[in-house]
């Protein structure tokens, strides 16, 4: 059974933890949201496909945001213990540092394992299912079949608009089609009675087919006017890629992305290991950070811990553009990042803490003599 001691500590962080966690999920998620319902209006992604990508992005946003939750835990327990005088009692009690980091040693390395699979084994499952959805979709916009009568309809990111007056019972057929469409970079306008669409066996190639029609091309208030008549004419609407294509990286297993030479690849790879690494490294100075005077504000604290956070994700984007530009070498990669923010965290530690470095110049000084 642990000690009263862990279990206060441990309560006190699991109750802030969840507080924090919540909060920043809602914040991403909403964001995330708002995107996906920006495609949604546009055309580009079915209501059914929304809610989909949505469950998904829940899950996406598990590993980047448990790090920063749990640091912000530690930081606002800790500084809030400091604040009413908790951690003086401790300390007169014979409870140090060392002690306070055991007891968190119990719940972080939980906490780190639990990120390591959300960013190893999650994730890339989340990436793989969205990039299918996303596929999915793009093949489903360019066909005529989610078509309205009554309305222009758009397709092909703008270059064919039509317009149907009236769709058959299985909207297989249309009637009094009305199409506006570029070709060579020439506007055309088509008037057809009917219309229905083909898919080409041996390319896979969505084509419009109109029957019985005429077409007008040619700009407003030139002279260079075509018009010509059709018993049917055939519109490119989608030119399907029968190229097989590869996941991206970030969609990868992660087994798969071991031993490979590719600079982006291991790039991704080390990029996946960042956020469990960052629970240790952040855990680790979050300690020391968090000490403060009885009674002084604990705020200040937090807005130090989101500098240091930004810091941390800021020279993660820029590391993995290093990676793969090779301005750091290969053997480095992107681990430095931990190792700088350690080394900055000592920093900021021995410049509040004057006795600490009072101490260290003291040994310095035994040392040298």
């Amino acid at each position: 059974m642990l000690p009263i001691i862990d279990r206060y500590i441990l309560r006190e962080v699991s109750k802030s933890f969840l507080a924090i966690m919540t909060v920043l999920m809602l914040i991403v998620v909403s964001q995330s949201y708002i995107q996906i319902l920006q495609d949604a209006v546009a055309g580009t992604v079915s209501s059914e496909a929304m809610a989909r990508l949505l469950g998904l992005e829940v899950l996406q946003v598990l590993g980047p945001v448990t790090p920063p939750a749990f640091f912000f835990a530690i930081l606002y327990t800790l500084g809030r213990m400091y604040r009413d005088s908790e951690m003086t009692a401790l300390a007169a009690g014979g409870v140090g540092l060392a002690r306070i980091y055991r007891a968190f040693v119990i719940v972080t390395l939980p906490v780190a394992l639990t990120v390591a699979w959300f960013t190893l084994d999650l994730v890339p499952w989340v990436n793989a299912n969205k990039a299918a959805i996303m596929e999915q979709q793009k093949g489903e916009s360019a066909e005529l079949g989610m078509a309205s009568a009554g309305r222009f309809n758009e397709f092909s990111r703008g270059g064919l608009v039509f317009y149907v007056e009236k769709m058959g019972e299985n909207k297989k057929r249309m009637y009094n089609v009305f199409v506006q469409n570029r070709q060579h970079g020439k506007l055309g306008l088509i008037t057809a009675a009917e219309g229905y669409q083909h898919t080409d066996p041996e390319s896979g190639d969505l084509y419009l087919v109109l029957t019985q029609g005429h077409r007008y091309e040619g700009a407003p208030g030139q002279n260079d006017q075509a018009v010509g008549d059709f018993d049917k004419y055939a519109i490119l609407i989608d030119q399907r890629d029968q190229v097989t294509k590869s996941l991206p990286a970030k969609a990868m297993p992660t087994a798969e992305l071991f031993g490979s030479d590719n600079l982006r690849i291991r790039s991704e790879l080390e990029y996946r290991f960042m956020f469990p690494i960052a629970v240790l490294v952040f855990a680790i100075l979050s300690v020391p950070l968090a000490k403060s005077m009885p009674r002084e504000g604990i705020y200040g604290r937090l807005m130090l811990a989101l500098l240091f956070y930004a810091l941390f994700l800021n020279l993660q984007a820029l590391s993995g553009n290093w990676m793969i530009s090779g301005i750091t070498p290969v053997w480095l990669g992107r681990w430095w990042v931990h190792l700088f923010m350690l080394l900055v965290g000592g920093a900021v530690m021995l410049y509040k803490s004057p006795r600490m470095l009072r101490v260290l110049r003291k040994r310095l000084r035994r040392q040298q003599a």
